[in-house]
């Protein structure tokens, strides 16, 4: 028998995950799909389960020590709603599933489920996006690429919940409308359909050029590999050379790409149709900000 723990208060609720380690759902729309059970059976989870919707103190959206926080149980159309949210959030999360569900789910459980293949995954890598992680001896934050660690598996202990999901303002304010003229962002979902379906790889890319040079340069990969793909140190390379000379740089730099993205084949797609979908997106991008103009 499944104990099912309803807490009205967050220090109710991180008394009861470090009492009985309760499986914390927000949305359900993940844990209900990955412990499914046979038709009109109810659901097969690993222990008890710790409903979280209804805990006001997880709901907001603020700006706070130089971040936008999402709270974790915020639903996805209240995120899409917000004008503060950045453009490739909101792209991504546009696309995952139908309305309907995004008013279930939420951003910390999208990351939490830890899928390689999970829409929000990229924009909130290149974004160095982080996870407040907090129990009842404290607190601590972990960017959201260290936080996952393999399909289904995040460093998240026993005692733990994700209380917000943290932006950096800084790159909010480098991709805002403002800044348009100056930025370049590119989210794509490759899927059977553009919505309501996972996805066969997703992809996000971010530059920012000034004078004909890239200051700034992110690119991340999904469902390439057991957890998103983004090479910083390949970034690095790109940084700082003008946009004329970026294609002849890119040509070492993809390399490590390359050895990088390591797709499987499953029932969704091919490992082949994987890594030379996201290789060709990664030579657009490039071209694209080749044809930037300079100062």
């Amino acid at each position: 028998m499944v104990e099912f723990y309803y807490p009205e208060t967050l220090n109710e609720a991180l008394e009861l995950r470090s009492r009985t380690g309760a499986l914390p759902l927000t949305g359900g729309t993940d844990l209900m799909v990955r412990y499914e059970n046979w038709s009109s059976l109810p659901p097969r989870f690993p222990g008890s389960i710790m409903a979280l919707k209804q805990l006001n103190e997880l709901h907001y959206i603020r700006e706070e020590d130089d971040c936008l926080c999402i709270g974790g149980a915020t639903a996805m159309n209240r995120i899409l709603e917000d004008p503060r949210i950045p453009e490739a959030l909101a792209l991504a999360l546009d696309e995952i599933a139908a309305p309907s569900l995004r008013n279930l789910a939420s951003l910390a459980g999208n990351i939490q489920n830890a899928s390689p293949a999970a829409d929000s995954l990229p924009p909130l890598i290149v974004m160095d996006a982080s996870v407040r992680l907090v129990s009842s001896a404290g607190s601590r934050d972990l960017p959201v690429q260290e936080f996952i660690t393999a399909p289904g598996r995040t460093v998240l202990q026993q005692d733990e919940l994700i209380e917000s999901v943290r932006i950096p303002l800084s790159f909010v304010r480098q991709a805002d409308a403002r800044q348009a003229e100056k930025s370049t962002i590119v989210y794509r979902k490759v899927g059977t359909r553009k919505a309501n379906a996972l996805s066969k790889l997703s992809v996000c890319f971010f530059a920012h050029c000034e004078d004909g040079e890239v200051k700034d340069i992110r690119m991340a990969l999904g469902a390439v590999a057991a957890t998103v793909v983004r090479l910083q140190k390949a970034e690095e390379k790109l940084k700082g050379i003008s946009c004329g000379e970026l294609e002849t740089v890119w040509k070492s730099v993809k390399r490590d790409f390359e050895k990088a993205v390591r797709p499987i084949d499953d029932q969704r797609s091919t490992a082949f149709y994987r890594k030379r979908t996201a290789l060709r997106l990664l030579d657009d991008f490039i071209s694209r900000l080749q044809d930037q103009p300079s100062a």
